[in-house]
């Protein structure tokens, strides 16, 4: 008795798992529109031309998906764009987003041939980070923008328009963070 109530429920475990098998109708299969990203809109393949929008790879930086280091990416903007310090600090918080980490930032300054990128007081950098990643992020927006904007010399920072005061680090207003 044991052995045939086996078989019997063994049958109808292959036969449950062979009707769900079937091919769907083409009608029944769903249709799957891509979700905006962080990245803007306007960034795409790099030698690719969608529509009217040309490509130019900038090289930036951004953390590591551990938070330990800092990694050099390549973001996409338009080739129409000129490379700004404001383009570059834009496609760095999108690099950044993609690790999870929302920076604000209030404003980009340019001073003679320094540029202050001011952060908000309530997002990262200047909170809700450890000094070790607060660094990084630093560091990212530094670095990126030295690299890509030839008339700058130097990047500082601040936060609210006022100082840069976080947690772990502080710096005087219109003090140069790094220097090329």
């Amino acid at each position: 008795m044991k052995r045939k109530s086996g078989m019997i429920l063994a049958t109808v475990l292959v036969l449950c798992m062979f009707a769900g098998c079937k091919k769907p109708s083409e009608d029944k299969v769903p249709t799957i529109t891509p979700t905006p990203s962080s990245v803007r809109s306007d960034l795409v393949s790099p030698t690719a031309s969608v529509g009217a929008f040309k490509t130019a790879e900038v090289p930036i930086y951004t953390v590591s998906g551990d938070f330990a280091e800092l990694t050099a990416v390549t973001a996409l903007v338009s080739a129409e764009e000129e490379i700004t310090e404001t383009v570059v600090s834009e496609a760095v918080v999108a690099a950044l987003a993609d690790n999870a980490i929302y920076v604000k930032v209030n404003d980009i300054i340019k001073e003679d041939t320094v540029v202050i990128v001011d952060f908000d007081g309530s997002a990262p950098p200047a909170a809700k980070v450890s000094a070790s990643v607060e660094g990084l992020i630093l560091d990212a927006f530094g670095q990126s923008i030295l690299d890509n904007v030839k008339e700058c010399s130097g990047v500082g920072f601040s936060v609210d328009g006022e100082a840069y005061v976080s947690g772990h680090f502080e710096f005087e207003k219109g003090s140069v963070y790094m220097r090329r």
